[in-house]
Order: C-alpha cells, then structure tokens, then sequence
C-alpha cells in the first residue's frame, strides 16, 4: 500500500511539475505580446537595419536548438530509475552546462524574435519576463525535484557556479 501511494505521489509530482513549466513559457509569451502592444503606443525605432532582423533570425535558430537539445536529453533522464540515479544522471546533453537550458533556450528565442519583429519593448519585457521565471517558477522547479530525486538533485544543482545558475 505504501509504495501505491508513493507511486501516485510521484505522478502527481509530474503533473505539477508540467503545470509550473505552462506558467513559466506563458510568461515568455505575454512578454512579447505586451511589447508588441507597447511598441504601437510608444513607437521606439532601434532595430531599423536589417541586420538586426538577420542576428534576430539566428537567435531564434540557437535558442530552438537549445530546447531540442534539452528535451532530447530530459527524454534520457526520464528512463533512469530513481533508484539508481547520480548526478551524472543529470548531466545529458546541455543539462552538464546549465540547470535549465529549455528556459534559457526559450529566453534565446525570444529575444531573437524581438529583434526580428523590431520590438523594443519586447526585448526588455523578454529580459524582464526571464529573470521572473528564474526567481519565481525555477525555484518551485528545484523544491518540487528536491522531494523527488532528494539529494542526488541537490548534489547536481550546486555544482553550479552562482552564475551558471542565473543562465
């Protein structure tokens, strides 16, 4: 009965853990959104060269294949049992560089698209928008892992520098 309930708990656990990362990306979206908005009151010309359209397009291109490249690794991470889980278990793919790529990815893209879309506002709302999720939604990421992995997590999110951890 017992290992039921922790089976159910774990399950739960995921449910929540999907529904904090909605919140998170929501974010990003509505920062782009009121940027856009912003922009057509308060009109900013920065961006006008074309360049600026070109970067952004490769921002987008980068920060799409950060989040590939994290999901693809996470789907790793997920088959391992928690049984037998190290903090190598946590290292795949750019999960050995930074804590949350996908967030860092999406943060990427983004901006990029700010720059594409010629939208001050949007940009800083981005920016804005990031450092939000890595004080708020981050944190509740790392407490609802901590009950799940327990020290083995831990372990692996203090192997990061303070500025690795903001990345």
């Amino acid at each position: 009965m017992k290992k039921d309930n922790k089976n159910k708990e774990i399950l739960l656990r995921k449910g929540i853990i999907h529904f904090v990362l909605l919140h998170s990306y929501l974010i990003f979206f509505i920062a782009v959104v009121f940027g856009v908005i912003f922009d057509i009151f308060i009109p900013a010309t920065f961006f006008q060269n074309p360049i600026f359209q070109e970067v952004g397009i490769i921002i987008i291109l980068l920060g799409t294949g950060l989040i590939f490249w994290a999901q693809s690794a996470s789907g790793i991470s997920n088959k391992i049992r928690i049984e037998n889980l190290t903090v190598k278990s946590f290292e795949n793919g750019p999960y050995k560089y930074f804590p949350n790529p996908t967030h860092l990815g999406l943060f990427i893209m983004t901006l990029g698209l700010g720059f594409v879309i010629n939208s001050l506002f949007s940009i800083i709302f981005v920016i804005i928008a990031y450092i939000l999720t890595k004080i708020i939604f981050i944190k509740k990421q790392e407490k609802i892992f901590e009950k799940k992995y327990g020290q083995v997590y831990l372990n692996y999110i203090n192997k990061f520098s303070k500025f690795n951890k903001w990345l």
